[in-house]
């Protein structure tokens, strides 16, 4: 009887413990509400807005990184009731814990993969994500069908408060649109001056706005002059518009009566349809905007009135404007002999940084031979030399562990550094620590900004513990006017788009590490404010691994004076003087205009001139690209490798131009994850990109184990690309 209530008794002391300690561990602040993402929408590996609702303060935010290790996000400032937080989630419901200084306020899980339109979830990258500032249009009903009991196949989040919305561009990273109607009137009047900038950054800095301008587009303008602002709009007119122009472009056998509709600028974008007023008078009625790195659609109607409303191809006609993004779903790639464990362009960038001379690599051959010969000399050589040939089996309990020694030191001495001489002052003093890096930076002369991304993957040889912070070059100096972020990251996370197989997201073998966000300066009432920065306080590395870090920049250039080209009427070739406006070289570098690239010498210096743009070679783009060349009779194009990991530059074409090479028809590889960085868009009418090589880094990663500073050595790549305006004769 005693062993059965000792039995019964033990699991039951130990559960109530158990209840104890995560009632204690939940909150402190029974009464907080901690809002994760967009409501309750999310993306796993980029900056998620937190929101916490309570009366204690918030300091610390603190969650796991894609590899298992605690991180804790020390926040800019204390955090009150309704003030929003930043981290990145490294997995699917991945823990979170709000802290001031030792004391847990709240605790939970970023939700799980589901159904968006059911609630808070997860929402992977194959998946679309719409934020939409009224009207849905539709949207959120796209791929449902209620007899199949099928949810939607596109995360649409519509907020009705203004509170639901981040104060920062960072929470707006995975959102693939933003839709905004007559009906969002009364949220965009809401929207406090940091919404609205963080919405501003988002598009400019590569984000896309869905935008329905008709009758009601002078209230829209009155809520949010902010959105006329960006239009490029004066004096904004609306007139009465003839549909037989919407009618063809859909070839809809539903007839529409004529409607009220805004003038869009005409001078500038690339009009999608060309309508008519009922005076016979020609005008825009749906246009694309290049605005910075980003984009505005814009329909010169309310789609959201009844008569739209009752139209069948209204979601027809917002498909064929917007591109892939209203699809019902991404096909899956063909992974058919592709040998890779991931799936996406990310995923092969960061395979091609994680390749160090140093490092020996051996292949699964090699492995499998040491480990059969290790069984065959414990198991079958061991029994018939020490048994049969010497008679004496006592001597296996000598020579097993000898066996097992030797192999161990060999391993050992085979798993050396691979230096090429002896180790430099640096590497004894601090370890042997690599660092690859493949920088892009962009800059929009037409609007004045400019961005930049850096992928890093850093090596240690020995297990160590490292600070990582952003150090700018003086050639960055002088390209930039003044920086409003700059901030480090952790890169990618186990599964499909980078690869790996995620076991366990608590990784308790690691110790945790922090990263400080901090702003330098304070306005009047005491909000801090400045630029946006951060730092990486002992990322724990474990002995001969590596570990992947992105940085994400947002500056002002300082360009005096850039190139206006001019473009030839009736054809898509360019006229005019080529200036280099930045203070750096180019090298390898080219002009780029709709499908042409102009070749340019080797090197084009800082300040130098080519006095005709026609007297340079000129290219088919998307051949160059493809490395297609053509023969007698046919054309040769070099086929895509996924698993080569030895061309940084050549995977940073791609992730700079996916989708004008073909995109995943021409690699294999999604590109859901690093899409941001593909400006295939902005190859428009009214604008040119000139790119090439840098010699030096414009902004380098500053290691150091807290004592010293560790060099960063290892192979870098840097390229730059310039968005120039174009003009046509007609204009001048």
């Amino acid at each position: 009887m005693s062993k059965l209530l000792y039995l019964i008794g033990v699991p039951l002391f130990t559960m109530f413990l158990l209840s104890a300690d995560g009632r204690i561990a939940d909150a402190n602040d029974l009464s907080s509400e901690v809002q994760f993402g967009i409501q309750g929408h999310y993306r796993v590996g980029v900056w998620t807005g937190i929101r916490y609702s309570g009366s204690e303060n918030i300091k610390t935010l603190e969650t796991r990184d894609g590899d298992g290790a605690e991180v804790l996000y020390e926040q800019v400032g204390v955090l009150t009731d309704g003030d929003w937080a930043y981290a990145i989630p490294g997995s699917e419901a991945a823990p979170l814990i709000l802290r001031n200084g030792e004391a847990t306020i709240a605790s939970g899980r970023f939700p799980t993969t589901g159904s968006p339109s059911r609630g808070a979830a997860m929402i992977p990258l194959d998946m679309n994500w719409i934020v939409v500032l009224g009207d849905p249009l539709g949207v959120d009903k796209v791929g449902a069908n209620k007899l199949l009991n099928r949810d939607a196949s596109i995360a649409v989040s519509q907020p009705t408060k203004s509170t639901e919305l981040p104060d920062s561009m960072l929470g707006y990273e995975g959102v693939d649109m933003i839709m905004i109607n007559a009906a969002g009137i009364e949220l965009l009047q809401s929207l406090t001056k940091k919404q609205r900038v963080a919405i501003e950054q988002w598009i400019t800095g590569g984000g896309h706005l869905f935008i329905t301008l008709g009758e009601s587009c002078q209230d829209l303008f009155k809520a949010a002059p902010w959105v006329q602002k960006l239009l490029g709009i004066t004096e904004p007119k609306t007139t009465t518009i003839d549909p037989s122009a919407i009618e063809t472009y859909t070839s809809t056998q539903s007839p529409l009566q004529n409607f009220t509709g805004l003038r869009l600028p005409r001078k500038r974008g690339t009009v999608l349809i060309t309508g008519k007023t009922t005076r016979r008078v020609s005008l825009p009625v749906a246009a694309v905007y290049n605005l910075g790195f980003g984009r505005i659609t814009a329909v010169a109607a309310d789609l959201d009135d009844e008569m739209f409303t009752a139209w069948p191809e209204r979601l027809d006609l917002m498909t064929q404007l917007t591109g892939d993004i209203l699809l019902p779903e991404k096909k899956d790639i063909a992974i058919t002999n592709r040998g890779t464990a991931y799936g996406d362009l990310a995923g092969q960038l960061r395979a091609t940084l994680d390749q160090f001379e140093v490092k020996r690599q051996f292949g699964f051959s090699v492995v499998s031979i040491i480990l059969m010969a290790l069984i065959a000399m414990i198991g079958p050589l061991d029994y018939l030399l020490i048994n049969r040939f010497l008679g004496r089996p006592l001597l296996g309990w000598l020579s097993f562990p000898i066996v097992a020694i030797a192999l161990t030191l060999v391993l050992i001495y085979e798993a050396r550094p691979n230096l090429n001489g002896s180790p430099s002052p640096s590497d004894q003093t601090t370890g042997i620590t690599r660092c690859n890096r493949v920088e892009i930076i962009d800059i929009d002369a037409i609007s004045g900004v400019g961005r930049g991304f850096q992928a890093s993957c850093i090596y240690s040889h020995d297990a160590a513990l490292l600070n990582i912070d952003i150090n700018e070059s003086p050639n960055f100096d002088k390209l930039a006017d003044s920086i409003q972020q700059a901030l480090l990251s952790p890169l990618g996370y186990p599964g499909k788009t980078y690869g790996g197989i995620q076991i366990a997201i608590e990784d308790t073998r690691l110790p945790p590490y922090a990263i400080k966000l901090q702003q330098s300066g304070i306005d009047n009432t005491n909000v801090p404010t400045g630029p946006l920065q951060n730092s990486i306080l002992n990322a724990p590395l474990a002995a001969r691994s590596s570990k992947s870090v992105q940085t994400l920049l947002r500056f002002t250039p300082k360009l005096t004076n850039y190139p206006s080209l001019q473009r030839r009427d009736g054809s898509e070739l360019l006229k005019g003087e080529l200036v280099n406006p930045l203070p750096v070289d180019l090298l390898d570098g080219m002009l780029i205009y709709r499908n042409w690239a102009y070749l340019l010498r080797t090197r084009f210096p800082a300040g130098g001139r080519i006095e005709r743009i026609d007297s340079l070679r000129q290219k088919n783009f998307r051949w160059r690209l493809s490395r297609q060349t053509a023969l007698e009779s046919s054309r040769d194009t070099e086929e895509w490798d996924p698993s080569t990991v030895a061309t940084p530059d050549r995977v940073a074409e791609m992730l700079m131009f996916h989708n004008a090479v073909g995109g995943s028809r021409y690699t294999g590889l999604r590109d859901d994850a690093l899409s941001s960085l593909d400006l295939s868009h902005t190859l428009s009418d009214d604008r040119c990109i000139l790119i090439g090589r840098l010699a030096d880094e414009l902004t380098t990663l500053k290691l150091s184990d807290g004592e010293s500073k560790i060099e960063n050595n290892g192979k870098s790549l840097t390229m730059i690309r310039l968005v120039l305006p174009v003009a046509s004769e007609k204009d001048l």
